[in-house]
C-alpha cells in the first residue's frame, strides 16, 4: 500500500456524518454546473492525468510541480477526481498513446447521467479506430527494473 493510501485510510477514521453530508453538498454544487452543460453534448472528453505520470514512490503529501509551477499534490495532476465525485456520470478511461518517456497516456470519456451505454459505445469505437495500443510488444511499456 502506498504511504498516501495508508494516510487516507487513517484519516477516514475521523470522518463524521457532518463531513459526509458536506461532501454531498460539494457534489451537488459541482453537478449544478456540469450536469446541465452535459445535456447539450453526447460526451465530454478530457485527459485522465495532467502529466504523463508521477514517480512510483510519489507521496501525495510531497510537493509537485508541472511546468515549473507548484500544484496541489492531491488534485492538481489527476483529472479523474471530479468524476469520482459525480458518480452518476459514467466514465471510461481509454489509452490515447504514449508520452515522450514511453509511459502510456489516457483520455476519459464522460457521459450524461446514467448513460453508461453511450460511454461504452464511444470507447469501443475509439479503440476500433485507433486502438491496438498494447497488442504488440513494441507498443507495450517496458516493465524492466
Amino acid at each position: 500500500m502506498t504511504s498516501y493510501a495508508a494516510h487516507f485510510a487513517r484519516a477516514s477514521l475521523g470522518v463524521t456524518t457532518r463531513d459526509y453530508l458536506a461532501s454531498l453538498n460539494v457534489e451537488g454544487r459541482i453537478w449544478s454546473h456540469f450536469g446541465p452543460m452535459m445535456e447539450g453534448f453526447d460526451l465530454f472528453i478530457c485527459p485522465t492525468l495532467a502529466i504523463p505520470a508521477v514517480p512510483a514512490e510519489f507521496d501525495m503529501r510531497d510537493p509537485l510541480q508541472i511546468n515549473g509551477r507548484d500544484i496541489d499534490p492531491y488534485l492538481g495532476w489527476t483529472m479523474a477526481w471530479p468524476f469520482n465525485m459525480l458518480s452518476r456520470c459514467p466514465v471510461l478511461s481509454v489509452p490515447s498513446g504514449h508520452a515522450p518517456n514511453g509511459v502510456p497516456t489516457g483520455i476519459q470519456l464522460v457521459g450524461r447521467s446514467f448513460e453508461d451505454q453511450s460511454v461504452f459505445t464511444a470507447g469501443l469505437a475509439y479503440e476500433a479506430a485507433v486502438g491496438g495500443w498494447y497488442g504488440r510488444p513494441e507498443t507495450r511499456p517496458s516493465l524492466s527494473f
